[in-house]
């Protein structure tokens, strides 16, 4: 053992015990004392010795005893061991300045005091400083004793997760250790490791690979995880692919399942394609390279199809290979639910973004892909008897002669008729419903009716064939369900001859599927001349020969066994489709039909650019109209004010003027009050008493009457100029529908503010009470006189008749204005109350209306400023519409390869 190791183990006093039984205090005192004996003793080994043995023995006190005085080579250790008892003695203030005052040259002490500092921080949770240290250690010393391991435990414990990672990626490319891998894996796991940018780990992965498959693979699926939802996912993928060598994984959960997935997300439409068209080859070829049994077709696809849209992106060598693997296959790796997937994402796709498609062509594609019926097309010119056919078929009478729609007619328990629309399946309750449906005028021959019709039928059921018939016209519209069918069935009647114009129609419709046969039916309706009838079909089958030498011609005939005929039918169809690759066949139209799909797609590009900018200019005007309307609104409703706040103030004016009228009349009417024989000195009391008492009745009996008739005549005056800016706002939504159907407009009044304006009525008239008046106990000249005349003189007989005559003299000239003042006051506060309320009564009889427009018009302008945004986006991205259905294409293009579809005949059902 070096002699640096003794003394950071604290085992110098070990080289002064050898060959010695005693104890090795009692050794070590015995060389004391010898020493002690010299004329010139030298006691610092033995007393340094001595110290670590009292520090063994925890007996810190006497350690620092013996290390105090130390001075030799050894005193650097020495300061180092105090500070060391004053660590352990847990006064860290004393042991702290002990490490810093140490001054040595040895990297090994500096190393070790290093350590102590960083337990005496950590300690005393002093993390800055021990973070420090342990950094420093980590580079400066890293093989040093556990160092790394250390920090490792102080990192994680810190949760200090960059120092952590840091550290593990560095000491796996140092030393080449699993366990520093393991360590990032679970950092990886915990979620914590997207803090680095990927290419931090790329020297970790190509390391780890080349030491370990396994735990490479882990790593790697792992940091996917982490970086999957994250900003930095492309740049990750980017990286991966740089690190990975592939090779076929093991893990059920491995890489080449991470890839599969990560390739469906990166063309899932999460990205334009510019964004990723230079890393998909790469992460396909490793998806390639590294997939092994049944995923290496799929994978193979995917390289092919890539390759195929992006001609010469991927490398010729992996190309090649997925080429042989596909060659090689002889099984269909595709289902058709696969294609059925993605024919409803290219619709959802578009029903997204307002494209508009025949959903009821697209329901039956959704009805005949998947089906494992056979799919007849039966059609026919006009009388040639197909619909008659086709009940006979049945084995009743379900389809009436020349329908100007598409029939679908399928075995079923019971009878069901449904249409197809737009909007879904519409059931049809009975047959005649069904007949009356089939005669109402269809109004647009591009988009005819679809109708499904579900029947027991015997030969429908056991030969697994579902029968379209469909008007036998030039229309694009009709014809395209011809795409939809195995087998065309053209029916013609005895007495018409096959022409070329037929054979040109019917040709256009075959090409619409290469897979569709063609063959003939001739119905026979009439019985006639044995000799005649031969002629006819002899003429009508050498038309259908001449123009289709390889189509069966069947002869059907009313007179003859239905059943034997039927039969015949059923038999060639059946040794037919049995000598065809049904499956195959399905799977190539479904292809057809999606290819089909996105090509009209793309077509519609500037379909769609035109009718957003028919919205948005719809909407612009729509927006017009509605402020207009807003204005023309706000216009009504201050006229309505107006007008209708005017005619109550005349109520208000005429009560008014009526009370300046006849109150005084009524007081001077009190004259006759005032007799001869009236007690004059208690005149005034009994005359203000009467007079109060005649402006109450005059209230009560004549003015309030008066008034609630005035109120009531405002009302329903009022009433009528509402109705009429009601009637304004109906006509105006009348014609605001009008124009815009598809937005309906409807702008309600509040009436109940008429039933609140009666009721403020009543209560009004009703509630005209006047308080006792002073009308003659006032201070002025001419009532104080009169009142001290009738004190003083009214006791006297032959005073009273002058009395009488000064009191009605007052009454008839006194014009009792103050008193109309009061009155008036009192009775028109309750007018002023109900005046208050009708500015805001009407506008709130408006504001449901006005509401209406400010929404619908904030709803059309934020419309206005998605459509503009959306048509500037078009215009200068034209991928935010192409890229969808590129990679529709693409997928497609794969679906294409996996269908394999050249390979032998296989039973389909």
């Amino acid at each position: 053992m070096t002699l640096e190791k003794k003394l950071i183990d604290k085992t110098y006093y070990e080289g002064y015990l050898k060959d010695r039984d005693e104890s090795p205090i009692d050794v070590l005192g015995q060389l004391y004392i010898a020493e002690q004996r010299k004329n010139v003793p030298d006691l610092t080994s033995i007393r340094f010795a001595q110290g670590e043995l009292y520090f063994q023995y925890h007996d810190y006190e006497a350690a620092i005893f013996k290390w105090e005085n130390i001075s030799n080579e050894l005193e650097p250790w020495a300061k180092k061991n105090l500070a060391d008892a004053y660590l352990e003695l847990e006064e860290y203030s004393t042991a702290e300045s002990f490490y810093k005052s140490i001054e040595t040259d040895s990297e090994l002490l500096k190393t070790e005091i290093s350590m102590q500092l960083f337990s005496l921080y950590f300690q005393k949770e002093n993390h800055e400083m021990a973070l420090e240290i342990i950094n420093n250690l980590v580079v400066t010393n890293p093989d040093y004793a556990n160092i790394t391991t250390v920090a490792k435990s102080y990192y994680e414990e810190q949760q200090n997760w960059e120092k952590a990672i840091q550290l593990a990626v560095n000491e796996g490319k140092r030393t080449d250790a699993l366990k520093w891998y393991e360590a990032l894996i679970h950092y990886s796991n915990l979620g914590v490791i997207n803090q680095f940018e990927p290419a931090y780990f790329m020297e970790s992965l190509k390391n780890l690979q080349e030491l370990d498959s396994a735990t490479f693979e882990r790593l790697a699926i792992s940091l996917w995880k982490n970086y999957q939802d994250s900003a930095h996912y492309l740049t990750w993928v980017t990286v991966f692919n740089t690190v990975y060598e592939p090779a076929p994984s093991k893990a059920e959960e491995g890489l080449t399942h991470i890839l599969e997935k990560a390739y469906a997300h990166l063309i899932s439409g999460s990205y334009p394609i510019k964004e990723v068209q230079e890393i998909v080859p790469a992460l396909l070829s490793n998806y390639f390279l590294s997939s092994g049994g049944n995923q290496v077709v799929v994978a193979a696809s995917a390289v092919l199809a890539w390759n195929e849209m992006f001609k010469h992106s991927i490398e010729y060598s992996v190309v090649s290979k997925a080429e042989m693997v596909i060659n090689e296959t002889t099984e269909t790796n595709v289902s058709f639910q696969q294609f059925m997937n993605l024919f409803e994402s290219i619709l959802h796709w578009a029903d997204k973004h307002d494209i508009q498609l025949d959903k009821k062509f697209t329901q039956k594609v959704q009805d005949y892909l998947p089906s494992d019926h056979y799919q007849l097309l039966m059609v026919g010119s006009h009388g040639s008897g197909v619909n008659a056919y086709i009940n006979e078929l049945v084995g009743e009478t379900v389809l009436a002669e020349e329908a100007s729609a598409i029939l679908t007619v399928k075995d079923n328990d019971y009878l069901e008729i449904k249409e197809v629309t737009n909007s879904g399946l519409r059931p049809i309750d009975t047959l005649t419903n069904f007949y009356e449906e089939l005669l109402i005028q269809q109004p647009d021959s591009e988009n005819p009716r679809v109708f499904q019709l579900d029947t027991p039928s015997h030969y429908l059921n056991q030969n697994r064939w579902t029968v379209t018939t469909a008007p036998f016209v030039e229309n694009a519209s009709y014809a395209e369900y011809a795409m939809l069918a195995d087998s065309l069935l053209f029916v013609i009647n005895e007495h018409s001859v096959f022409s070329y114009n037929e054979y040109e129609q019917l040709k256009q419709w075959k090409e619409k599927s290469s897979f569709l046969t063609v063959q003939f039916l001739i119905y026979m309706d009439d019985a006639e001349n044995e000799k005649v009838a031969t002629k006819r079909l002899q003429k009508a089958t050498a038309a259908i020969q001449h123009y289709f030498p390889d189509s069966k011609i069947f002869i059907y005939s009313k007179q003859e066994d239905r059943k034997m005929q039927l039969d015949e039918v059923s038999r060639y169809y059946q040794q037919h489709f049995e000598g065809r690759n049904m499956k195959e066949e399905r799977l190539q139209s479904c292809i057809s039909i999606i290819q089909d799909l996105i090509t009209n797609l793309l077509d519609k590009r500037l379909d769609m650019e035109n009718s957003l900018k028919g919205s948005l200019e719809l909407y612009e005007e729509m927006v017009s109209k509605l402020t207009g309307a807003k204005n023309q609104l706000m216009d009504m409703e201050a006229s309505k004010i107006e007008s209708i706040t005017k005619q109550f103030e005349e109520i208000k004016a005429e009560t008014q003027e009526a009370m300046k009228k006849d109150i005084p009349a009524i007081l001077k009417g009190c004259k006759d009050f005032v007799k001869e024989d009236s007690d004059f000195t208690k005149m005034h009391v009994a005359l203000n008493e009467e007079m109060n008492k005649r402006i109450n009745h005059y209230i009560n009996e004549t003015l309030s009457p008066r008034v609630h008739r005035s109120i009531e005549e405002w009302i329903q005056s009022s009433h009528k100029q509402l109705e009429e800016g009601q009637q304004f706002l109906q006509e105006l939504c009348e014609g605001f529908n009008g124009i815009y159907k598809e937005h309906p407009l409807e702008l309600i009044c509040d009436f109940t503010i008429i039933e609140d304006w009666r009721r403020d009525a009543r209560r009004l008239s009703s509630g005209l009470r006047i308080d006792p008046l002073n009308i003659f106990n006032r201070f002025n000249a001419s009532q104080v006189f009169l009142k001290s005349a009738g004190k003083l003189l009214g006791a006297i007989q032959q005073n009273k008749k002058m009395l009488q005559s000064k009191y009605q003299k007052y009454i008839e000239t006194e014009d009792f204005s103050e008193v109309v003042s009061s009155v008036s006051a009192a009775v028109l506060q309750h007018f002023d109350f109900y005046e208050k309320g009708l500015e805001n009564d009407i506008k709130m009889f408006f504001i449901s209306p006005k509401v209406t427009l400010e929404q619908v018009a904030e709803e059309k302008s934020k419309d206005i400023e998605e459509y503009k945004d959306l048509l500037e986006r078009l215009k200068n991205n034209p991928e935010m519409f192409h890229d969808p259905l590129k990679l529709f294409e693409l997928r497609l293009l794969q679906y294409d390869w996996l269908a394999n579809t050249t390979k032998p005949a296989t039973t389909w059902i």
